[in-house]
């Protein structure tokens, strides 16, 4: 349990590090320090503890509308399974959105303002389900893993962690962009500083 939880930690940090960059800002070395160190861990934590929660809640809800799909199509006609499905995609788009929400806010060490946060966040979770279902229409169909035997599993799982981190960093540099489009230059937080070379 411990090294699963530094490792995920570490993770989430090497993240904020990348969001970082995307921004033009870094953290402030004249204030980091042990203390720095446990704070930044905690709060990773406090945000894989919440994703963990939206994910969970956003897989209850789905399995709970496909269930209930299910049961209202034997009783009614087929397009009332239509819109439960469309109601499920609204759903898990806002719940998504919600977790890059936190991610695009929070991460950076940056004074991000919440109407950019949320036009950035709805894009990447729009091209995050689309690339889901894109995906496993094309594990279903064309196999790729079946070429690697035993080990296709763990291709898979690194095509789909690739795509995923493709359009994480996207719907990032989206955020970005469209942010200095309105506001100008994005300033740092308290604890950071602009990163040397980002003002090109």
């Amino acid at each position: 349990m411990i090294t699963i939880l530094v490792g995920a930690t570490g993770v989430f940090a090497q993240f904020q590090k990348s969001l970082n960059i995307i921004w033009g800002v870094k953290a402030d070395e004249t204030k980091s320090g042990l203390w720095s160190l446990i704070r930044a861990r905690l709060f990773s934590f406090g945000l894989i503890v919440a994703i963990a929660f939206l994910l969970m809640v956003s897989f209850i809800i789905s399995t709970l509308l496909i269930a209930l799909g299910d049961w209202l199509s034997s009783c009614f006609s087929d397009s009332l399974l239509g819109v439960i499905q469309i109601i499920n995609f609204i759903i898990s788009i806002f719940i998504i959105a919600l977790l890059f929400a936190l991610m695009f806010k929070f991460f950076p060490d940056a004074k991000i303002r919440w109407k950019h946060v949320w036009l950035g966040s709805i894009v990447t979770a729009l091209l995050f389900l689309l690339g889901m279902n894109g995906l496993s229409l094309y594990f279903g169909k064309a196999a790729p893993g079946n070429g690697y035997g035993t080990a296709g599993s763990i291709i898979l799982i690194l095509l789909w962690v690739s795509y995923s981190s493709m359009i994480v960093f996207f719907g990032a540099e989206f955020t970005h962009a469209y942010a200095e489009l309105h506001d100008g230059r994005i300033p740092p937080d308290e604890n950071a500083v602009k990163r040397p070379g980002s003002e090109t």
